[in-house]
């Protein structure tokens, strides 16, 4: 019968031990409503009702084990929503319907496996977004409509292999973006959009092979952005 939990509801009861049970009609959850809960395992299973997660709903819950299952309603993921929830693993699945990823909202999630698939509708990665995320395997395609990728958007992801796809209208890439991802095996092709590479941008990118391409209207490239 529940159908909301409030802002810092759970925050800071770090005893639980075991498993988080969410009702099936649960529309809205908090934020910071489970932060600091450390003591759950197994996957954390958000009910289809939900339509976003909000600032550091899930934030330094780090004991989670398994799947972490993001229902098909949600739109948004705020801000630290799920930082340092490092011990889930497997795949992670965002919903087709989402639009927007913010500020750091899996940063420092290292334990998830398989693809990245970044639905199509998001027009930017916003910056530290999946910093750390070094579990990830296989390419990153980042789909069209994704004008911006923001500074330290994927640092440490260095679990790719495979290929990274820019979408065709991209316009810039931040500083430290893709610093430390040392597992992309392809040409690097900057598409014609892009005006600025911040600093660091592919620093310690090792695992290029193929050519590199800039675009013709590059007014910019950072410090040391091909470093390594």
């Amino acid at each position: 019968g529940v159908t909301s939990i409030g802002d810092y509801a759970f925050r800071s009861c770090s005893g639980f031990a075991g498993s988080l049970s969410l009702p099936t009609n649960l529309t809205s959850i908090g934020g910071a409503a489970f932060e600091l809960c450390s003591g759950f395992t197994g996957s954390l299973i958000i009910p289809s009702g939900v339509t976003s997660i909000r600032v550091y709903t899930f934030h330094l819950c780090f004991g989670f084990t398994g799947s972490l299952v993001i229902p098909a309603g949600v739109t948004t993921i705020d801000n630290w929503a799920f930082r340092s929830c490092r011990g889930l693993t497997g795949t992670l699945t965002l919903p087709a319907g989402l639009t927007h990823i913010e500020e750091a909202a899996f940063y420092d999630c290292s334990g998830f496996t398989g693809l990245l698939n970044i639905p199509v509708g998001i027009t930017s990665i916003s910056p530290w977004a999946f910093h750390g995320c070094s579990g990830f395997t296989g390419s990153l395609i980042i789909p069209e409509g994704v004008t911006s990728i923001g500074d330290y958007a994927f640092r440490s992801c260095s679990g790719f292999t495979g290929s990274l796809s820019l979408p065709t209208n991209l316009t810039s890439i931040g500083g430290a973006a893709f610093d430390g991802c040392s597992g992309f095996a392809s040409s690097l092709i900057i598409p014609e959009g892009v005006t600025s590479i911040g600093d660091y941008a592919f620093v310690s990118c090792s695992g290029f092979t193929g050519s590199l391409s800039l675009p013709t209207n590059l007014a910019s490239i950072g410090s040391t952005a091909f470093a390594y």
